[in-house]
């Protein structure tokens, strides 16, 4: 009998037999289906090959094969652009039983236009092995030098576009010579194929020079847009860029008349150039006393009675108007612009009798409001014999609120004692914008009258005392219509920019309104100005050009564009060569420096440098490394402190020699105005280190201004010919060594006749020489940066960020110290050093002042002040060095002897 266990099992058999059964049958299916489609497929596949068989052949045969030359990304795409459009697309399964000619010719065309990026690389590299190996010769005697690997490399790269970065003495120019040499001698271009462009016009005129024997012609952008406008059009009238400066500073004359713009206009001057900031603004006493350094703020009054004294030779003692901060200028200058007589930090004078005077404590010895006001028709001398100075003066305490409390109680306390009239006045009230309401407040209740002198005679002081503000201001105003042309903006579009940029900082956003205010005015009645005089100026010539281009007026037939010193380019400049390379199909040749780019006043713009390809498309980017001007260890510290700024590309200069440039910082003699004798002492170390070589080296003095050759005055041994920029030096130079035992063991002399030339930083760009010497190394407004050139604003007009600080300023100074090749002179005042040369000492000296030597609260560097002795010991006194700026700090060392002698040569 079956039991209930056994018909189970069967009944699971028979299902799972009749399972396999199913799937058997079903697999069976399915396999004859795919083998019906696979042949169909096939068919279709055979059939599409029958009927595209020319094609394929072709395509195969004409398209596929790379020449023997580099492939460009456009040719590769242009390359697939046909199969693409010859060759429809058609979708198979990968398993085609066909396996003939044919079809090995199709799946070989599927495979360049899905693959040929990888293709034309591995193409490229080969031909590039090939080429460098078989044109290794001609590279080492096209030129009076042999190229380098990487100059050869950058010049074989042929690609749409192809930047070349090469650094300061690395051959940029040599590069842009041999690359078209190189395409005349292969026959890749004609010499009208090829369009060379430069942008100064001296670059221009030098690469025109070497490439005339080639006939090619090299044109400035100017002088290209000039060319494309008088095309079957009649010549433009142009006005060039010192008439340009010229007009502007005419037109601003001009506008001088108008009560609201000159109002507008000199409070910018006096207050727009630089922020006033507070301690409490900063992370410690070194960070705000760096940014006091830099602003450099002096007061109308300061300024004038300095000037008094080097035009006419006044009492020295007058010229002590130092004030510390911004917040202590602006104050002076509105008492002086009231004509509210006073005096800066005076002793708190009040008449007392000698046995009181004895009595005065310490602390008020040494108290000194921050300002003293001179009533009827009394001042700091007369008052002193004055029987009730108190009804005669008042003073005026300008403190931080929380910082001073108990100094604020006992003031207060001192004032009532002596019933002074006392007026306080705290940081707070700038940033509340309230500190005039408060001055024109107190000073009314003591009965002061306020008489503000008139917008027209304020013009006239400044341009006496804030002369290179008012400058700096029109120079800020013509970079900014220049940027402004340049870059298409409008001034709506401008002020939402100034809004979302700078949401942050409310009275940057404020102040750079007003600057819109008085800059918009100028430009309408700038371009007003040309239109009147009917002429254009280079930033429309350009414009104009890139028009007439892109509306196909113009028709260029060039292959080639090369550009020399690329990091030059602005936003109208780009525009231009973007037209040119869209109408017609032309590869793009670049060379430059993004570490050389100093040329923003004019428009440069380092964003189309450092995004290149976001601006032009498929790149190609080289490197030239080697620099044959400058070598170790100038290379790692001019390195070192470019890169400094992220925004900067990093590149490994190397000198492939063995020679090194030196790097020096040497410190003035005294704190005299003139650097006379500091040269000549140079010189003399010069001459102790080459003998009579000295005479055959080539020297040059440098400058952020063209104004800094008065630091050398005209004397017996220097002469100076500021109208021609240069000095000559008629100095006798002595080499003497004496050994221990006083035999003199070398005398040599060397009488020195030598003209040096002087150049800006600017205008010294390109050049080099074996000695150079930078004769402004300085903290403050006409300093070593310039702070009144790096203006935020002009941040609002260019493409990118670039909003590392003084990053334009960083760069100029990097070009000053790659005009050496063997030695490089930092000529410093040691209290004036600039932010540059403290982090230049910092990286590669070590701090300025031992830590003995170094201020305790600010991070200054101590100087001795005079012993202090008593029966037991002498201690010596220091105080530091940025007293000037509001650090009191003192310390005392002890001495075991009396008469203790202070080595001072360190300071």
């Amino acid at each position: 009998m079956f039991t209930f266990a056994s018909i189970l099992v069967t009944i699971c058999l028979v299902l799972i037999g009749l399972a396999l059964r199913y799937n058997y049958l079903r697999s069976k299916q399915h396999y004859e289906d795919k083998q019906q489609k696979s042949d169909a497929d096939d068919i279709v596949y055979h059939k599409y090959l029958n009927t595209h068989a020319s094609v394929i052949q072709t395509i195969y045969k004409q398209i596929l094969p790379f020449t023997d030359s580099y492939c460009s990304n456009n040719e590769l795409a242009q390359k697939v652009a046909y199969i693409e459009r010859k060759l429809p697309s058609i979708t198979f399964k990968k398993n085609i039983h066909l396996d003939n000619s044919l079809s090995s010719s199709y799946q070989a065309i599927r495979t360049y236009v899905t693959h040929g990026e990888k293709l034309r690389i591995a193409h490229n590299t080969s031909f590039l092995e090939r080429e460098k190996n078989r044109s290794k010769k001609y590279f080492q005697t096209l030129l009076s030098h042999p190229l380098d690997k990487q100059q050869v490399d950058a010049i074989l790269h042929d690609d749409d576009n192809t930047l070349v970065i090469a650094g300061a003495g690395c051959g940029k120019t040599t590069t842009v010579q041999a690359k078209i040499a190189y395409l005349l001698y292969n026959k890749l271009a004609k010499p009208t194929d090829i369009l060379v462009l430069s942008f100064a016009k001296k670059n221009a005129d030098d690469l025109k020079e070497k490439l005339a024997h080639l006939g090619i012609n090299c044109r400035t952008f100017h002088a290209l847009a000039y060319q494309i406008i008088k095309d079957g059009e009649s010549e433009p009238a142009i006005l060039p860029p010192n008439e340009v400066e010229r007009t502007i500073i005419d037109i601003h004359h001009r506008m001088c008349t108008d009560k609201t713009y000159l109002s507008s206009f000199n409070d910018f001057v006096l207050n727009g150039l630089r922020p006033i900031l507070n301690n409490s603004e900063f992370k410690n006493d070194a960070a705000y006393i760096d940014y006091l350094k830099d602003s450099d703020f002096e007061s109308i009054q300061g300024l004038l009675a300095k000037r008094r004294f080097l035009m006419h030779g006044h009492d020295k003692s007058m010229v002590g108007e130092f004030v510390k901060n911004g917040e202590h200028c602006y104050i002076a200058n509105f008492l002086f612009l009231h004509d509210i007589p006073y005096s800066y930090e005076t002793p708190f004078f009040v008449s007392l009798r000698e046995e009181e005077k004895a009595a005065l404590d310490k602390q008020l010895k040494r108290y000194k409001p921050t300002f003293t006001i001179y009533l009827n028709g009394y001042d700091a001398q007369r008052i002193k014999t004055c029987p009730f100075p108190q009804d005669h003066l008042i003073f005026i305490d300008h403190l931080p609120t929380a910082e001073y409390k108990d100094t604020l109680i006992w003031s207060d306390d001192l004032h009532e004692s002596y019933r002074s009239r006392y007026i306080k006045s705290y940081a707070h009230e700038f940033k509340e914008k309230t500190i005039e309401e408060t001055l024109i407040s107190h000073l009314s209740k003591y009965g002061v009258p306020l008489r503000r002198k008139s917008n027209e005679d304020i013009y006239k002081i400044l341009e006496e005392a804030y002369g290179k503000e008012i400058d700096a201001v029109l120079k800020l105003i013509q970079t900014f219509i220049t940027l402004f042309k340049s870059s298409g903006q409008t001034f709506d579009r401008l002020i939402q920019s100034n809004s979302q940029q700078f949401r942050q900082d409310g009275e940057l956003q404020n102040r750079n309104e007003q600057f819109f205010d008085i800059v918009h005015r100028i430009q309408l009645a700038y371009q007003e100005r040309l239109k009147f005089l009917k002429k254009v100026d280079f930033d429309d010539l350009i414009h104009s050009a890139t028009l007439k281009v892109k509306n196909n007026r113009y028709q260029h037939a060039y292959k080639y564009i090369i550009v020399d010193e690329f990091q030059d380019l602005s936003i109208n400049r780009c525009k231009l060569l973007l037209a040119l390379k869209k109408q017609r199909y032309c590869k793009l040749f670049a060379v430059g420096d993004d570490w050389q780019s100093i040329y923003r006043f004019s428009g440069s713009d380092l964003t189309l440098f450092n995004q290149f390809g976001e601006f032009f498309g498929h790149t190609v980017v080289r490197k030239i490394e080697n620099t044959y001007r400058f070598a170790e260890p100038m290379i790692s510290i001019s390195s070192r402190f470019i890169l400094k700024n992220p925004y900067q590309i990093e590149k490994t200069l190397r000198n492939p020699g063995n020679r090194k440039t030196e790097v020096f910082f040497e410190y003035t003699q005294d704190n005299i105005s003139h650097l006379n004798q500091d040269l000549l002492h140079v010189l003399q170390k010069l001459y102790a280190q080459y003998g009579q070589k000295l005479q055959h080296k080539s020297m040059l003095l440098l400058g952020r201004y063209q104004h800094d050759i008065n630091r050398i005055q005209d004397a017996p041994d220097v002469k100076v010919s500021k109208k021609h920029s240069y000095i000559e030096i008629h100095s006798l130079l002595r080499d003497i060594q004496i050994d221990r035992h006083g035999n003199t063991v070398r005398n040599n002399q060397l009488q020195l006749d030598k003209k040096i030339d002087f150049q800006t930083v600017h205008s010294a760009k390109g050049l080099e020489a074996d000695i150079v010497i930078l004769i402004n190394c300085e903290s403050g407004k006409y300093g070593f940066p310039a702070e009144l050139s790096d203006d935020k604003v002009l941040n609002l007009l260019l493409s990118g960020d670039d909003q590392y600080p003084n990053s334009e300023e960083r760069r100029v100074f990097y070009v000053a110290m790659t005009r050496a090749k063997e030695k490089f002179y930092f000529l410093l005042n040691r209290n004036k050093q600039s932010k540059f040369i403290r982090e230049l000492h910092l990286d590669h000296v070590g701090p300025l002042a031992s830590p003995s030597q170094q201020c305790e609260r600010c991070g200054g560097e101590l100087r001795f002040i005079k012993n202090i002795s008593n029966k037991i010991c002498t201690s010596q006194m220091y105080g530091c060095t940025n007293f000037r700026y509001g650090c009191d700090y003192t310390t005392f060392r002890k001495t075991t002897a009396v008469n203790a002698v202070v080595d001072n040569d360190s300071y």
